[in-house]
Order: structure tokens, then C-alpha cells, then sequence
């Protein structure tokens, strides 16, 4: 069993999507849908906060089988105005590096930087396509962090949700502790020729030490609405995660105004959730909490 966290901000937009509860479309605050209705939208990399964040990283002979023979003459007639013949000795010639040097030295050229550069800077401009193709839902091991109060649950005036994975539960086998360290993971051709996909969450799940305290775990999963998009019930909408069954308890921020106070412990008291309140100590900084629900 997996007891993990996920901070938020009573965030009032109004959406319309579907209700597995309802059975419908429904109209209803971002907050709700996701702390009453469960339903989780798993959120594309690209607009993380750490730069670094699911930035894949590759060895030069990853990014050399990467290529098509059509994307090497796309590279190399960037720099060299190419003939139709010298395109075709690099597409269909046995050895393609003497055929890329043949073509260098008929012309008595030099690309503006070494072909394995090159190469680095074609793939890593695809970089955001890669990252886009995985879909990620961030969580903690822990739900009294200060700075993790300040930095995602608007300054404390939000609320913490508390999940519960079991080993039986379908989303355990995509949940994957965040490795911190100062190493970026460097995915090589043996990870691609193993075809699994450790690597990827190997890369996913690999943060700099400097965000070590927010002890993050992830569900990580591929963007369904790219790679299964005819399966999906509504291929318009959004992909979500039904987490209703998961939700244990919610945790109120130290700040939160007493009226969303007021409907989550309703909400709690209906349906049989815990609500817990934090509170400022006194006379230490630490967040002391409060059983408002059993």
C-alpha cells in the first residue's frame, strides 16, 4: 500500500467535462472536480516548473539510429547545397559515414559544427514533441511541508488531498518515486534495443537534489490522447484519472477561508472522508494538525 499527497489551490474556474459519478456532462469549479468528483487531468511536462523536468537527455548513439537517412540529407543540406545524386549516396549507400565523408570532401566543405553536434541539435528540437507524449500526476510522500504548502496550495490558503494506492489498485504499477540527484539519466541504445520502458521512467522520474524536500512520487503514464485517441469515450475532451475511490482524506491549509473550510467538511461528513485542518504552532515553525472529520 501507497499512502501519497497532492496539494492544491481552490482554483474557481468553471469546466464542463464528464462525471463518472454523474454520468453526464456537468458544469463545476476545477477544485471540485477534482477533490469531489476524483477525477485527476494528468498534466503534460512541457509546463512543469524545473526546466530540466522530463528533459530527456540521449547518448550520441541513440540520437545517430534515431535519424532517418532523410533527416541526415536534411541536416547535412542545411549547410551544403546538395546534389540530387549526392542525396541518394546517403540515402541508400551501405556505409553511411564514408558516404557523409565523401560528400564533405567533393565539396571541400566543413559543416559549421561536428555531425554528432548536429545531430544533438536536430533531435533535442524535437525534444518537446517527446516530452509531450507522456501525461504525469505529481505527488508526496508528505502532507506538512511548509514550503510545499506555500509553493502549491496558493500560500496555505489551499488544501491537501491524501490517495491511497493499493498493490491491487490499477494506477500501483504506474507509481514511481522521484530519484533526486545531481546526474541527468542519459538514455543509451541498449535501453532502446531492451524495449521496455524503464528508460522512460527512469528520465520522468529524475529530478536535480535541490527539489529533494517535496519527496515526490509520480504516476506516469503515455499521452492517451495521442496514442489511443479511438478508444477513448470522449477523444475531444480530456484524458482524466478516476481517483474517487483512492481519496482518504483532505488536509485544509492554515490560511483557507472559512467557506471552503465549511463545504469540504460537509462534502467530508456525507461521504465518509476525513478532514483535517493544519494549524500554526505557537511557538515552533512547524504545522500541527487538527482531526475536524473522522
Amino acid at each position: 500500500m501507497r499512502r501519497l499527497y497532492r496539494y492544491r489551490s481552490f482554483n474557481t474556474e468553471m469546466i464542463k467535462d464528464y462525471s463518472f459519478i454523474h454520468q453526464d456532462i456537468i458544469n463545476i469549479e476545477k477544485w471540485k472536480f477534482e477533490a469531489f468528483e476524483g477525477l485527476v487531468y494528468p498534466s503534460s511536462p512541457l509546463y512543469f516548473n524545473d526546466p530540466y523536468d522530463c528533459e530527456f537527455c540521449f547518448q550520441t548513439d541513440v540520437l545517430e539510429s534515431a535519424l532517418s537517412r532523410a533527416e541526415y540529407v536534411d541536416i547535412i543540406g542545411r549547410h551544403i547545397r546538395l546534389k540530387q545524386e549526392e542525396k541518394n549516396r546517403i540515402l541508400h549507400s551501405d556505409n553511411l559515414d564514408r558516404a557523409i565523408q565523401m560528400v564533405l570532401e567533393a565539396h571541400n566543405a566543413k559543416l559549421s559544427a561536428p555531425l554528432e553536434e548536429l545531430i544533438k541539435e536536430s533531435v533535442n528540437s524535437c525534444n518537446d514533441e517527446i516530452k509531450d507524449g507522456v501525461r504525469v500526476v505529481c505527488l508526496s510522500e508528505v502532507y506538512d511541508s511548509m514550503l510545499m504548502w506555500s509553493h502549491y496550495a496558493c500560500n496555505h490558503t489551499g488544501f491537501c488531498i491524501e490517495y491511497v494506492f493499493e498493490e491491487t489498485d490499477m494506477f500501483y504499477k504506474y507509481l514511481h518515486p522521484v530519484v533526486y540527484t545531481n546526474e541527468r539519466y542519459i538514455i543509451t541504445k541498449s535501453d532502446i534495443m531492451q524495449e521496455n520502458s524503464e528508460y522512460m521512467y527512469s528520465s520522468t522520474c529524475r529530478k536535480s537534489d535541490v527539489w529533494a524536500y517535496e519527496k515526490e512520487w509520480r504516476i506516469v503514464t503515455a499521452n492517451f490522447n495521442k496514442v489511443v485517441p479511438e478508444k477513448l469515450k470522449y477523444p475531444d475532451g480530456k484524458y482524466v484519472f478516476d481517483l474517487r475511490d483512492n481519496i482518504k482524506a483532505f488536509y485544509l491549509g492554515a490560511k483557507i477561508s472559512e467557506d471552503f473550510k465549511a463545504e469540504i467538511t460537509c462534502y467530508g461528513k456525507k461521504n465518509g472522508i476525513a478532514v483535517y485542518q493544519l494549524n500554526l504552532s505557537s511557538n515552533t515553525y512547524e504545522l500541527q494538525v487538527e482531526k475536524l472529520v473522522d
